[in-house]
């Protein structure tokens, strides 16, 4: 292996497996943040039986002409928005998916730049997406295909991605899938270089719903800024 792409390989290796413990520790944990997650309190039986005396007893609304008023049909729920996100070293912004929670006080690793999570649970576990500062390479697209080929080794099966393009930068990618602490996840990683930086970007998710996952990661790629 070439002195260019170990460090990489050793890191893309720690990196899949962090995002394989975010997956299974946020389903330990209880959703964190007020201002990221809707919350609402669930009313007391004394409000519910109020309610219903209330909706009992109350008479509808008589216009002046004695015909009964009726209610204006409820609005539409509004669609959720993506979450913007900024970069811990404030090189970029991206938007997780709609719903979505920055799960960044999930992590303890300092070279972790973002971290997001799905709102609900999967097979147990949550989807996520992870952003990793590494050291830069030189040949991308060599240490990505070695990379892809070492970590999935005799047991696990993956796939070379075309590059996508990120905000003026070629992506080059893979997508593996492997046992992770009893589980089949499916992994893409996407690796990003920009100004002698290398960003490693990780979506993560139960084999079961690859399919569902992938375009949640194109949206991310196609939102990112760089801010230099």
């Amino acid at each position: 292996m070439s002195r260019t792409s170990r460090r990489p390989l050793a890191r893309a290796g720690a990196v899949v497996l962090l995002a394989a413990s975010l997956l299974a520790g946020c389903a330990q944990e209880e959703p964190t943040g007020d201002a990221d997650l809707p919350s609402s309190a669930a009313p007391t039986s004394e409000e519910v039986q109020t309610t219903t005396e209330a909706a009992v007893t109350s008479e509808p609304p008589v216009a002046d002409d004695g015909s009964v008023t009726s209610s204006a049909p409820p609005e539409e729920a509004e669609e959720e928005a993506p979450v913007a996100v900024t970069s811990a070293d404030q090189s970029f912004t991206a938007d997780l998916p709609a719903g979505w929670v920055d799960a960044m006080d999930l992590v303890d690793d300092e070279n972790v730049q973002l971290a997001g999570r799905a709102p609900e649970q999967v097979d147990g576990f949550f989807p996520n997406i992870l952003v990793t500062q590494e050291e830069y390479v030189s040949n991308l697209t060599s240490a990505v295909e070695e990379t892809a080929e070492q970590l999935a080794g005799e047991d696990g099966e993956y796939e070379l991605l075309e590059p996508a393009e990120v905000d003026g930068n070629r992506a080059p990618g893979y997508t593996i899938v492997r046992e992770v602490q009893g589980r089949s996840l499916a992994q893409t990683q996407r690796w990003i270089s920009h100004d002698g930086t290398l960003y490693v970007v990780t979506l993560s998710a139960p084999e079961a719903d690859a399919q569902e996952a992938a375009p949640l990661l194109d949206s991310l790629l196609a939102s990112w800024t760089w801010q230099d």
